[in-house]
């Protein structure tokens, strides 16, 4: 099967995916989730004209000073009296506004006076230092369309609504599959083998994803030991595997995938790193080959299952691409889309991005170290420093 280019992949993967059916969770649990339908405020907030201030609830024509003191207002009392010319209350940030008073001064433009009077040192305007009833939200009124994504400060708007839970669309489980004879489990070297990062690695992109990882298991290099545990795999929306796609004499991997019925769509994208790329379909399973070189299959990642994550949760698929400056330059032949792994950093009103030393397709360290992919296109040759760029931002890097 030919080379295809990145775009197209990416596009054909998007376009057999749909949203995963929605579930109601608490609060807590949907941020960062999208909701599945309209929200609408059930609560006008503020609920009532309040103040803005500690200071003194005053009529804002009044201007007699000094002024009796009627009535102390707390948040959560309920206002007594009225004011009326001549009189105030002392009132604190987010208490009622008693009737009568139009305006608030702050307590710092004020000077207490024996016998519950206080001294006005400003005249406000009406309204000053008031929060109107309803300019947070009416009751009734759109708080968030469907597909909204959740963050933290929209659930504190829902607590506000008095709500504890909310639909939103479920997260997408992923079975996880790696294999290679050389490998061992984290916590048990062994002479001759290499530690299995690939596994843990992915479970957390995934998470922060928003998916549900499960690590099924290591297949050894055969035949059978891959089909069972594919088997397993395609039990979940997704299934990744990692390692044997490519053609060597124990990759398995797709003949495999096939013999379980999987509809391999394409197993070689125009990328580096990342070019053996396998991504097919089961029924409603996606199934994504990803390289065994631990970069290569961060990289791919990035640029083909994290969007399909997101976009099975109603979220937007791609990440936007930013502009920005090369703070070194890069050697590249044209013919496949290259992903450099980089730093970046502002420098006046201009985003830098300066490219790591090391680009091996197995060097965990410089995947530690980088913030973002500089993104060239297939027919890009040698760039140089200051030459404008695209970087995508990487989910591993810290947030």
């Amino acid at each position: 099967m030919p080379l295809i280019p990145v775009d197209e992949a990416r596009a054909r993967i998007l376009s057999l995916l749909n949203p995963l059916a929605p579930e109601e969770v608490q609060i807590e649990d949907a941020i960062g989730r999208s909701v599945t339908a309209p929200i609408h405020a059930r609560r006008t907030l503020p609920p009532w004209d309040n103040s803005a201030m500690d200071g003194y609830a005053v009529i804002a024509g009044d201007g007699a000073t000094p002024l009796k003191i009627i009535e102390r207002i707390f948040a959560g009392d309920t206002p007594r009296q009225r004011i009326v010319a001549g009189t105030c209350a002392r009132i604190m940030t987010g208490a009622p506004l008693p009737p009568g008073a139009d305006a608030v001064v702050m307590q710092e433009k004020t000077r207490a006076l024996e016998g519950d009077r206080v001294e006005l040192l400003e005249h406000p305007d009406a309204g000053a230092n008031i929060r109107r009833r309803g300019e947070d939200i009416e009751q009734g009124a759109l708080l968030f369309s469907e597909g909204k994504e959740l963050s933290i400060g929209d659930a504190g708007a829902l607590w506000g609504q008095g709500l504890e839970r909310v639909q939103v669309r479920r997260r997408p489980r992923v079975a996880i599959v790696s294999s290679g004879d050389e490998l061992c489990d984290v916590g048990a070297l062994r002479e001759g083998k290499i530690v299995d990062t690939n596994s843990p690695v992915l479970a957390a992109l995934v998470r922060r994803a928003g998916g549900l990882p499960t690590r099924i298991g290591r297949a050894a290099d055969r035949l059978d030991s891959l089909t069972s545990l594919f088997a397993q795999g395609l039990e979940h929306d997704v299934l990744i595997t990692l390692a044997g796609a490519s053609v060597g004499e124990k990759d398995f991997t797709r003949e495999a995938l096939m013999g379980l019925g999987v509809d391999l769509d394409f197993w070689k994208v125009a990328m580096k790193p990342g070019k053996p790329l396998a991504f097919g379909r089961k029924g409603e399973t996606l199934i994504f080959g990803l390289p065994g070189n631990p970069l290569s299959a961060m990289v791919t990642f990035e640029i083909f299952v994290r969007p399909a994550l997101r976009a099975m949760q109603g979220l937007p698929a791609l990440i936007p691409r930013l502009p920005a400056r090369l703070g070194a330059p890069i050697a590249k032949q044209p013919g496949l889309r290259l992903f450099v792994r980089a730093t970046w950093e502002v420098r006046g009103d201009t985003l830098w991005a300066t490219p790591l030393k090391s680009q091996s397709s197995g060097s965990l360290s410089s995947a530690s170290g980088a913030t973002c992919l500089i993104e060239l296109g297939e027919d890009a040759g040698n760039v140089e420093t200051g030459n404008n760029c695209a970087v995508l931002p990487v989910s591993w890097a810290p947030a």
